[in-house]
């Protein structure tokens, strides 16, 4: 059985921080979110969570006239003493049909979640199948995987022309930095997945190589407080990246590509824990 949410060492630290960086509510507030998700992990559907737009950190810079605001809070499997691991997305998106659905204001309610709806058995097994296939094989190889966003916030401006990481204002607001660079000191990982160019850059303060060559190539170094993290990055699983992308990383990885429809991005996602074993990484 997969443990969501688990009694880990950081959690208090964790919500410390986003206390003081992403919400406005009481710590007993964010604790009711979390065990409401971890209640919920099995059930076929549950409830979204909107609050009002007041709760959002001033730190997180979010302007005025943005819409089809929401947060994700990082979200976290398995045994904090086995090898540990952070995939790293950019952030998360929202759209109107969700807040149509629940009777959310676009303009004055955020909703709340976890990267990919992780949360949501539901979404783990149609939309974002992709991801979840990826996290369960990680999980089930016997690591400790948590799962979080360089960006906690996300907006539209401008009648959604413009998504809030393309916001220049947005993206070079310095708490960002900080939140993930304590995110990551308090997980104290092993081994970072990061998923895209945009993430890349932004962790490590450099352009990020063609993602298509082999990962072993592409590897670079985290600093930690106490150690060094290990960078893996691979190609986002969201429909956006072509299959002959695909098709051009794991040829480079030394992955048979023949019988693979690399435009399935669930077995996209297979051959992605087949590249980890086969270079033991996890």
């Amino acid at each position: 059985m997969i443990s969501i949410h688990n009694n880990s060492p950081f959690y208090d630290e964790l919500k410390d921080l986003f206390i003081k960086n992403i919400l406005n509510i009481e710590k007993s507030q964010l604790e009711e979110y979390y065990e409401y998700w971890r209640l919920n992990f099995d059930s076929l559907s549950s409830d979204k969570i909107k609050i009002p737009d007041n709760l959002i950190h001033s730190n997180q810079k979010v302007p005025k006239e943005s819409i089809l605001r929401g947060i994700d809070l990082p979200t976290w499997f398995g045994d904090f003493n086995n090898k540990r691991i952070v995939v790293l997305g950019i952030d998360p998106l929202r759209n109107s049909k969700v807040f149509n659905e629940i009777g959310a204001d676009i303009h004055r309610n955020v909703l709340l979640g976890t990267p990919y709806a992780f949360h949501e058995k539901n979404s783990r097994e149609k939309d974002c199948k992709s991801y979840w296939t990826l996290i369960d094989g990680l999980i089930k190889a016997g690591n400790f995987v948590y799962c979080t966003d360089i960006f906690k916030t996300y907006y539209y401006k401008d009648n959604e022309k413009i998504r809030s990481y393309n916001d220049p204002s947005y993206v070079s607001n310095h708490y960002h930095k900080i939140i993930l660079e304590e995110e990551l000191n308090l997980i104290n990982p092993d081994i970072i997945i990061i998923f895209g160019k945009l993430a890349h850059s932004f962790l490590l303060d450099k352009k990020c190589p063609k993602i298509g060559q082999s990962i072993i190539k592409t590897k670079e170094n985290y600093i930690l407080k106490n150690k060094l993290a290990e960078v893996y990055t691979v190609l986002h699983l969201s429909k956006t990246p072509r299959g002959h992308h695909f098709k051009s990383f794991f040829e480079n990885n030394e992955i048979n590509t023949q019988s693979l429809n690399v435009e399935d991005r669930v077995k996209c996602a297979e051959k992605y824990l087949e590249i980890f074993k086969k270079n033991k990484i996890i």
